[in-house]
């Protein structure tokens, strides 16, 4: 029998992709007046940045609605499935197929987002319990969730000791993020943003907050001082975050900043998502998406979007 209002939500991918199922997941449970069970399975099979579970543990969710119970499976795959699903694609596929019988364990009926507009339409139609499969990358359900309690500042439960190590003026200083690993050479989907995009965001950034600094920050440092150059109009400090550091406390660091010039990244966009909502300005590059994937959309009106491959203000 199913209970009234009850959510199962696929959780995969890493961070930036995890924080919108999660928020899509949370707003249907607190629409339905259900709770939310979520299933961390498929994380490190569907992943490209190493997670091994998901990764807002050490979120702070006091502003999430009490009555709401929210419940994360322990399962997940062994050691040997993960080699075996990143040796070979098919074996990924086979895993994630069993999972989905599986995993549903009172045998809700499957939502499955697909890379369509209408998938949103029809995620905000349902009204029964459900489980839930998709990205659900759209500022639309995500701002939904936040009149719900979704936070709309992060927090961390605990500050590691490495981010009081810094000596950064947040109020003060902007900072520039730059993903240039080696996952983004073979993803023809979504492409970076070009160095004249960085050139006018900086720019506009530091005309309207006034910055005193400029700071990047990048998963590849060594890369990210080559791209920009020694003709990049402005004085920078690269900042090189712990390589034990979390993925969530890197994020967070990074929402500390009063101003944020954006990559392709939705890891990115959560630390842009708590900067705006804390007054600071937000720059981010369109086309978001190069295929047919639509990736990151319906980006919240106030942030600034300039076209990623001239830098120019995109309408």
């Amino acid at each position: 029998m199913q209970n009234c209002g009850q959510v199962v939500l696929k959780l995969e991918g890493g961070l930036g992709n995890q924080l919108f199922q999660f928020a899509a997941g949370y707003f249907l449970a607190a629409k339905l007046g259900g709770n939310l069970t979520i299933d961390q399975y498929s994380v490190p099979l569907t992943t490209v940045h190493g997670e091994s579970e998901y990764g807002f543990e050490a979120l702070n969710l006091d502003s999430l609605r009490r009555e709401i119970q929210i419940d994360v499976s322990e399962k997940l795959p062994s050691n040997l499935a993960i080699k075996l699903a990143q040796w070979k694609p098919s074996i990924k596929r086979f895993l994630l197929k069993i999972r989905m019988t599986t995993s549903n364990f009172s045998g809700l009926p499957l939502f499955i987002e697909k890379d369509e507009l209408s998938s949103k339409e029809n995620f905000l139609g349902i009204c029964n319990s459900i489980k839930l499969h998709g990205n659900f990358q759209t500022w639309d359900i995500v701002e939904r969730a936040a009149q719900l309690g979704f936070p709309r500042v992060f927090e961390l439960k605990f500050i590691p000791a490495w981010i009081k190590t810094f000596d950064v003026d947040f109020e003060n200083s902007v900072v520039l993020h730059l993903r240039l690993g080696d996952d983004t050479k073979s993803n023809a989907n979504f492409k970076q943003p070009s160095i004249e995009y960085y050139w006018a965001a900086t720019k506009i950034l530091k005309s309207k907050k006034k910055a005193q600094k400029v700071y990047v920050l990048s998963d590849d440092l060594q890369r990210a001082r080559v791209f920009l150059g020694i003709d990049f109009p402005y004085d920078v400090k690269y900042l090189n975050m712990p390589h034990d550091s979390t993925p969530l406390e890197r994020m967070y660091f990074m929402s500390l900043f009063s101003g944020i010039v954006c990559a392709n990244s939705t890891f990115c966009g959560w630390a842009a998502w708590s900067i705006s909502n804390s007054g600071g300005e937000v720059i981010v590059p369109v086309p978001y998406s190069d295929g047919p994937v639509l990736g990151s959309r319906d980006f919240p009106s106030k942030w600034i979007k300039l076209d990623k491959y001239s830098g120019a203000e995109a309408v």
